[in-house]
């Protein structure tokens, strides 16, 4: 029979519950723990300077000033010094006093630490934040860049067919890269929309430029495709060729209803522009086939 777990308060020491508490806190009420702590416990040591063994438990030379106001002026510094771990041994702990001194040391630099380790904790978060977002811009640069340049070589073999009336076997190559290099950016879109991976979301005015990348790109294929049947080049009959094509439409077919459900912006006019696209392509590669 298994042990019955512990209850949580008996796992978690209360030290570290205390910790965790001061953790959670603001900058501001960090600091005024701190400063509070600083007061109290100078209105401690001011207070031990008025008890009858104030010469034995003060520190010294408090109780050698007869203005109170400037012996709790004294005390206060001597707390702040003491928070601080300053220690410049003007004024030094005697008696009962070392308790005091001790506790407040240890707890005053705990307050301080942890406001400091959240300061910088949240300067890498600001840094980190700023990393992904220039990350995120690249690669969104970079989809819509191979995009054009998928273009680019798609308009360099339509400007080939229309000029000679064939293509060479460089051409045919280029086109087989071109269509991988879109198989793999079409696959990422959606990855724009989860938060694990890019810490970063898509705007709306970028979600129009992507869209109407991708929108642009089919479009073009269309056109190249359009442009060899017309001069009579049986691109069907390049398998290489086909394959790619055949894979690039099974995953516009994939990405586009995953990509139109994480978008926030349901710009469906152009998700359906795309699907057309898509489908005009299909269309023509089973009218090729046949």
């Amino acid at each position: 029979m298994s042990p019955r777990p512990l209850p949580k308060s008996a796992k978690t020491p209360k030290a570290f519950i205390v910790i965790e508490l001061l953790t959670n806190l603001s900058y501001t009420t960090l600091f005024i723990i701190w400063a509070s702590m600083a007061i109290v416990f100078a209105v401690a040591y001011w207070g031990l300077s008025y008890m009858g063994a104030g010469l034995e438990h003060a520190p010294t030379s408090l109780a050698n000033i007869a203005d109170p106001a400037m012996r709790f002026a004294n005390a206060l510094y001597y707390s702040i010094i003491t928070a601080t771990s300053t220690g410049y041994g003007d004024i030094t702990p005697e008696g009962f006093s070392k308790v005091l001194a001790s506790i407040q040391s240890i707890s005053a630099l705990l307050v301080f630490a942890i406001f400091v380790t959240k300061l910088v904790s949240h300067q890498q978060e600001m840094t980190l934040t700023e990393v992904h977002r220039l990350t995120f811009e690249d690669v969104f640069h970079n989809t819509r860049e191979g995009m054009y340049i998928a273009r680019k070589d798609f308009d360099h073999i339509i400007r080939e067919v229309k000029k000679h009336g064939d293509i060479d076997s460089e051409h045919w190559e280029n086109m087989i890269i071109a269509f991988r290099q879109l198989q793999t950016l079409l696959e990422e879109i959606p990855d724009f929309y989860e938060n694990e991976i890019h810490h970063y979301n898509l705007d709306e005015k970028r979600e129009q430029l992507l869209l109407e990348a991708v929108h642009r790109t089919l479009h073009r294929v269309n056109q190249m495709f359009d442009t060899l049947s017309a001069h009579d080049i049986d691109w069907a009959s390049k398998e290489d060729v086909m394959k790619e094509v055949n894979e690039m439409v099974r995953i516009v077919t994939d990405v586009t209803p995953l990509w139109k459900f994480r978008s926030p912006y349901k710009a469906h006019e152009a998700f359906e522009d795309i699907i057309q696209m898509k489908e005009r392509m299909r269309l023509r590669i089973m009218k090729s086939i046949s």
